[in-house]
């Protein structure tokens, strides 16, 4: 009988996994966080050497890319973190899979690259189709080291793997943008990040492949991983069909303007939710025979990320001119409205906080299938409907799609994974009414300032004043989310724990009933504690 990979877990206890999972916070914000900024830095240098049609080009290219990348690995990463007992023989026949379709996919791309090229009348997106098809290969190499990290949590080595090629690859793009490579600037940067990142992946992982490959393994891992791709397979549909549409319709250069917007909308996703769905995801996984702790966990992770994402997509919304024109200049102005429009997503991201996640903990990934096709299909009729009149209809269905979505998603989270929608929404109510009073603090800022001054000066002020405001009207209306979002600081940044002292030094000197009385019981015995 096979072994197991891994020594039985015995730590599931609450002052164990909330230890494990501060550890694995502060480290996956270092991971989301700097990949973000790093990305979002090298973004902005390549935005202002290069012209919007080579955006468009690579955005388009990636549309083909990104499809076929979700059946490199068959779901399996996800299977690996979320199965309770893994054997050596589940990572070895997963590699040689993923490795199998990877080569399958990377030959494929190669010869279908030149019947998409003519069929979408862009001959210059053969040779880059061609190019970026390699990615496949490096992506079945890092698909198992990366679901190992992730389910031992130990997201400082996938932290350290990203700066490595991040940096890496953004030096090589920027240096053959500088040298009038044009598109193959991004090309470059493209396929040496993948490069990079999967020496470094496997440099970390303690584990190496070994020839063998057992079907009763694979088979374990398919079945569950199935419903993953299924999931990612109509992700990406409603993630990228936007951008095939816009490229066939309205060009490269409209989808250059489009993929700018959008890119900013990404990256704040990763900034805002990455970090919570890295750690949430094998976290809860642990919890998913207790419901009771289950459903305390989910409350608390959903509540904190509300508190951060609510505010921080209203405020992008408010300050979308200012943001585009300072940080990529003037030649982007057509993407301010659509990145204005696209922020207004927002509130409906809040609110479905980790429907699709908890389902997937709680094995029910066929109900997430379930889900994201209707997601899917709504999001590509609309996207279908409104491309004829511009990108920044585009972005309108997007936004629209997100709160259709919503109610759909409490009735399968309660009925599956037993989560009240009342109690759900009834945490959110703080969040809401701050983020409400940080807006209108940050139109007084706009309309007092604007024109007076230029766009960088207006975008700090119109930040620092939504922040007071938004902290302040938390402690006013909702001081133990307040008290949670220091909290996941304290977990997350080395010295928080001054800032958590300060705070409560402060309300115990103004006489205050202590936040964490105001905690429901449940809250008080999370055991994940974000």
């Amino acid at each position: 009988m096979s072994k197991p990979w891994e020594p039985a877990d015995h730590g599931s206890d609450s002052a164990n996994l909330r230890r494990r999972t501060a550890r694995a916070t502060r480290w996956a914000l270092i991971d989301n966080w700097g990949r973000q900024l790093l990305q979002l830095l090298v973004f902005v240098i390549l935005a202002r050497l290069l012209p919007p049609q080579d955006f468009g080009l690579v955005a388009l290219a990636m549309v083909f890319v990104m499809l076929a990348s979700l059946f490199v690995d068959q779901g399996m990463g996800d299977a690996i973190i979320q199965r309770r007992v893994l054997e050596r023989e589940h990572l070895d026949s997963a590699f040689w899979a993923a490795l199998s379709m990877g080569a399958v996919l990377t030959a494929g791309g190669v010869v279908l690259a030149i019947p998409i090229a003519t069929l979408l009348g862009e001959p210059r997106l053969q040779p880059v189709l061609q190019a970026l098809s390699l990615a496949f290969l490096l992506t079945a190499v890092s698909a198992v080291p990366m679901g190992i990290l992730r389910r031992e949590m130990r997201f400082r080595s996938l932290a350290l793997r990203t700066m490595f090629s991040i940096v890496g690859g953004g030096a090589a793009g920027v240096f053959l943008a500088l040298a009038g490579y044009g598109v193959w600037a991004l090309v470059v940067q493209q396929l040496l990040t993948a490069v990079l990142s999967a020496v470094a992946l496997m440099v970390a992982s303690p584990w190496r492949p070994r020839p063998n490959f057992s079907r009763r393994h694979f088979r374990d891992l398919f079945g569950y991983g199935a419903n993953i791709v299924g999931g990612d397979l109509l992700g990406y549909f409603t993630r990228y069909s936007d951008n095939l549409l816009i490229g066939a319709v309205l060009g490269t250069p409209a989808l250059g303007h489009y993929a700018i917007a959008y890119r900013i909308l990404d990256a704040g996703n990763h900034l805002l939710h990455g970090i919570a769905r890295k750690v949430a995801f094998p976290a809860l996984s642990r919890l998913q025979h207790e419901p009771t702790r289950l459903q305390a966990a989910y409350f608390r992770i959903t509540r904190v990320t509300a508190g951060v994402v609510l505010p921080a997509y209203v405020g992008m919304a408010l300050v979308a001119p200012e943001l585009i024109r300072a940080v990529f200049g003037g030649k982007w102005d057509e993407a301010v409205p659509v990145a204005a429009v696209l922020f207004l997503v927002g509130p409906a991201l809040a609110v479905q906080g980790f429907g699709v996640t908890l389902l997937s903990v709680v094995g029910r990934p066929d109900i997430a299938l379930r889900l994201r096709l209707v997601n899917t299909i709504t999001a590509v009729t609309g996207f279908a409907l409104a491309v004829s009149f511009g990108i920044v209809a585009v972005a309108a269905a997007f936004v629209v799609r997100g709160y259709l979505m919503v109610p759909l998603q409490l009735f399968f989270q309660r009925r599956y994974a037993g989560i009240p929608t009342r109690a759900y929404l009834s945490r959110l109510r703080g969040t809401v009414a701050a983020t409400v009073l940080m807006a209108g603090a940050v139109l007084a800022a706009k309309w007092l300032m604007h024109p007076r001054v230029d766009n960088v000066v207006l975008l700090l002020v119109e930040f620092g004043v939504g922040a007071a405001a938004y902290v302040g009207a938390l402690y006013v209306l909702d001081r133990a989310l307040l008290h949670q979002l220091i909290e996941f600081v304290t977990q997350a940044l080395p010295g928080g724990e001054r800032a958590q002292q300060r705070f409560e030094q402060v309300a115990a000197r103004r006489g205050r009933r202590s936040v964490e009385a105001t905690l429901t019981a449940e809250e008080r015995d999370d055991p994940i504690g974000l």
